[in-house]
């Protein structure tokens, strides 16, 4: 992995993020790239009926880049000691939609992890990017962290993947076991389960399948697998979000029915509002 996009909207919470992502960088000498979207006048929907001042669109970008400038001097100068990897930090600034630009940038420079940053306020999350940053989570064709503004990086430890037990799970895992061998940290697949669910599971072949095509096939040595006995996923998943000793919860972001969506959410989106760990969401294959 070599670089890492965050994207920021100058926030607390994205330069929360940032931070987050220059500790993880430092760790795997991954360097970073550093994201502002910004809109001019004329392309607002309702730039017609605001008055806006007369200010250009190489002004507006002027203006991105120079506080672009001013995060990275603050990232160098609390992140950096001198004593370990410190990654080049750099910084576009992109005229257009935030999830398009990313997923472009994504693309031009081969970039396998996205950070982005939220706030939240007891149960009710408020995404430092809007809605751009949940919107990013059914469209991105790339792993997003998404890192909450009460996150300290303090290293990465353990990592929790929720498993389906589905196949298309190997390369999340694959990717899991890549970021977590620099840092030595263990990597522990979760499937969450009942006992009449997991005699169906038993009965169809589903955890030998897992076994045979998912992990036989990752040589990760600090890999484990563990399962948590709960009739309700999202219960479960609770559960592996008030482990303590857990750094990165990650999933695959399933796809639900529609109406299931409109009316409670993927588990992807569920978990995000109430997550005070840094949540790993990979898009389904």
């Amino acid at each position: 992995m070599k670089t890492i996009l965050v994207a920021t909207d100058f926030s607390v919470p994205a330069e929360n993020a940032a931070h987050f992502a220059i500790g993880i960088a430092k760790e795997i000498s991954a360097n970073v790239l550093l994201c502002n979207t910004y809109k001019v006048p004329d392309d607002a929907p309702m730039a017609v009926q605001v008055a806006w001042p007369l200010v250009s669109e190489e002004e507006i970008e002027q203006e991105s880049d120079h506080k672009l400038i001013q995060l990275i001097e603050k990232l160098n100068h609390k992140d950096c000691d001198g004593n370990s990897f410190c990654p080049q930090v750099t910084f576009k600034s992109e005229k257009g939609e935030v999830c398009q630009v990313i997923q472009e940038l994504a693309h031009q420079k081969d970039v396998e992890l996205v950070v982005m940053g939220m706030a939240g306020a007891g149960q009710l999350i408020q995404w430092a990017l809007g809605s751009n940053s949940k919107r990013m989570i059914d469209v991105a064709e790339f792993p997003v962290l998404y890192v909450p503004s009460v996150a300290t990086f303090k290293g990465i430890r353990k990592i929790a993947f929720a498993s389906s037990l589905s196949g298309d799970e190997l390369e999340p895992l694959k990717f899991l076991c890549r970021l977590a061998e620099p840092m030595e940290a263990e990597v522990i697949i979760y499937h969450i389960t009942s006992s009449e669910q997991k005699r169906t599971e038993e009965m169809e072949g589903a955890d030998t399948d897992f076994y045979q095509n998912v992990i036989r096939k990752l040589t990760y040595k600090k890999l484990r697998y563990e399962n948590i006995w709960h009739s309700d996923i999202y219960k479960g998943l609770k559960w592996i979000r008030n482990n303590d000793e857990v750094d990165i919860i990650s999933m695959v972001h399933h796809h639900h029915h529609l109406v299931d969506r409109l009316v409670n959410g993927s588990y992807a989106h569920k978990l995000s509002r109430f997550t005070r760990i840094p949540l790993l969401i990979f898009p389904h294959q």
